[in-house]
């Protein structure tokens, strides 16, 4: 009894290290982006593309912030599976019933599309005037001029 608690003590000392140090990188859907990030959110590398830059401030800083959301959602994923394999399914479905669903669970699109900006909205469908049924349509082909 005594070497499986110690068993225990030990793989949870090694999933605290392995925690404390897990992070994942996540690009942007854009592919404008790229940042490591940790499941509490820390930044630990953050890639930015040349093209976003001309795009303005406020451009990068949704851009930046959604990459980071994805990130830290990736992280706190890998966090979850990883107790998941440590500690058994039964142990982390505990986890999260106090800690709230997984980040992938939760939601299967995090980052938003932006809203069309109202310049480049497309423009509003005019409805097509009601045919009209013309009762002479035959008579181009009942004149007898034109089968010479």
């Amino acid at each position: 009894m005594a070497a499986v608690n110690e068993d225990r003590m030990r793989a949870t000392e090694q999933l605290q290290r392995d925690l404390g140090v897990l992070t994942a990188t996540t690009e942007h859907p854009n592919g404008l982006c790229m940042v490591t990030a940790t499941p509490k959110g820390e930044i630990k590398a953050l890639h930015l593309h040349p093209a976003l830059l001309g795009q303005g401030a406020q451009a990068v800083g949704q851009v930046v912030t959604e990459t980071v959301q994805l990130a830290t959602n990736a992280a706190v994923q890998a966090s979850f599976n990883k107790m998941a394999l440590a500690l058994g399914d039964g142990m982390a479905i505990d986890v999260e019933s106090i800690a709230g669903d997984s980040p992938f669970r939760s939601t299967w699109n995090p980052v938003v599309p932006p809203e069309a900006p109202a310049e480049q909205a497309p423009p509003e469908r005019r409805q097509r005037a009601p045919r009209v049924e013309d009762p002479d349509e035959d008579a181009f082909f009942e004149n007898p001029s034109w089968l010479r």
